[in-house]
């Protein structure tokens, strides 16, 4: 084995040796790598799964960074794939309860969450929402093609579809909506709100139920 001592391989081995050198800073300044002043931030998420469904870790030869969660029951599944290099799994089989833990925060994690939640528990619970009437003449009655009308005194007809919710009817002043969808839920419940908001001097109107509700006495001269 023969080995050169000359200007030009010196050349060469610093030339090898500060590139090393860069590259290692350039990870130290981008925080790619853990060192021991490093502020470790986490982003812990919990998920319970509803004892009516199961969940199955696939890991893929061809994506060994990814492990795919695969959350099912006998009509519906979900697919989540998650980072594997910066992610903490821990399951509690007392409570079914599943707990992330990412290494790197990101928002878009949380807001993925968040909405992912709301969908998947829409599966097993039902949102609901009770909407009074009052005031003289407000009332609501079925008609003739099974649909709740609303009367409150307007001339003109005030259609509001929904596709997954479910209206109740209760008494001549109160109605009941409930669905699977929260989003969807919320949108029509301030939709009929929007119609015939409460009157803070009179108290008449539409509101939701056990909405508190502050009334003025009257104008200025009603203080004299």
């Amino acid at each position: 084995m023969l080995k050169w001592y000359g200007s030009r391989n010196k050349i060469k081995y610093n030339f090898q040796k500060n590139s090393k050198i860069y590259f290692k800073n350039k990870i130290k300044n981008n925080s790619l790598i853990i060192n021991k002043n490093f502020n470790q931030k986490f982003i812990t998420i919990n998920l319970f799964i509803p004892f009516n469904w199961n969940f199955i870790i696939i890991q893929k030869l061809f994506l060994p960074n990814y492990i795919y969660f695969y959350i099912y029951n006998l009509t519906y599944f979900f697919i989540l794939p998650v980072v594997k290099t910066a992610l903490f799994l821990k399951y509690d089989y007392q409570t079914n309860n599943l707990n992330f833990k990412f290494l790197f925060t990101n928002n878009f994690y949380s807001l993925f969450i968040k909405f992912f939640k709301i969908i998947f528990y829409s599966f097993s619970k039902l949102f609901f929402t009770k909407i009074k009437f009052k005031g003289k003449g407000y009332y609501i009655y079925k008609n003739l093609r099974n649909t709740i009308a609303l009367q409150f005194g307007y001339s003109h007809l005030y259609y509001i579809y929904s596709f997954f919710i479910t209206v109740k009817f209760l008494s001549k002043t109160s109605i009941l909506i409930f669905g699977i969808n929260f989003n969807d839920l919320n949108s029509i419940s301030y939709k009929l709100y929007n119609i015939k908001p409460i009157n803070i001097f009179t108290g008449k109107g539409i509101r939701f139920s056990r909405q508190i509700i502050y009334r003025k006495t009257g104008k200025i001269s009603s203080y004299r």
